[in-house]
C-alpha cells in the first residue's frame, strides 16, 4: 500500500500523551526526487513535550543532556538511550525520568504540554 503525505502512520500514547505520527518528508520538495513519504516523528529536542506530571519527551536517539547518567552497558557515543534516567517505550520514544529536567508547574514556561 503506498502512503501519501499527510496519512496517519500510527499514534502513539506516552504516559497520557498522544503522538500522531503522519508520513510525510524531511526533505524540501525539491531534493526528494522519487521518494515515498516516510513516518515523521515530532522533533522533541527543539519542541519539547512533557507529560502531565511535567516529564519531558524524548527520543532514544538525542544527544545526551548535562544531566545524562550512563547505564553500565552504556556505549561510547552517549545518546539519551544509554541514560538511566530513560524510560523507553516504543518507536525509540521515551520518557526522561530525570528530576532536574522535570518541569515545574509553578513556574511560567513558554514550552508546551499536551
Amino acid at each position: 500500500m503506498q502512503h501519501k503525505e499527510g496519512d496517519l502512520y500510527r499514534v502513539i500514547e506516552l504516559e497520557g500523551v498522544r503522538l500522531e505520527i503522519r508520513y510525510g518528508y524531511y526533505d524540501p520538495p525539491l531534493e526528494r526526487g522519487n521518494i515515498e513519504p516516510m513516518p515523521i516523528f515530532p522533533d522533541l529536542a527543539t519542541d519539547p513535550l512533557y507529560t502531565k506530571e511535567g516529564y519531558l519527551l524524548v527520543t532514544a536517539d538525542q544527544e545526551i543532556c548535562e544531566c545524562f547518567a550512563p547505564v553500565a552497558s552504556a556505549s561510547e557515543e552517549g545518546w539519551c538511550h544509554d541514560c538511566r534516567h530513560l524510560t523507553l517505550y516504543e518507536e525509540c520514544l521515551g520518557i526522561c525520568k530525570c528530576e532536574d529536567k522535570r518541569r515545574n508547574h509553578f513556574k511560567t514556561d513558554i514550552r508546551r504540554e499536551l
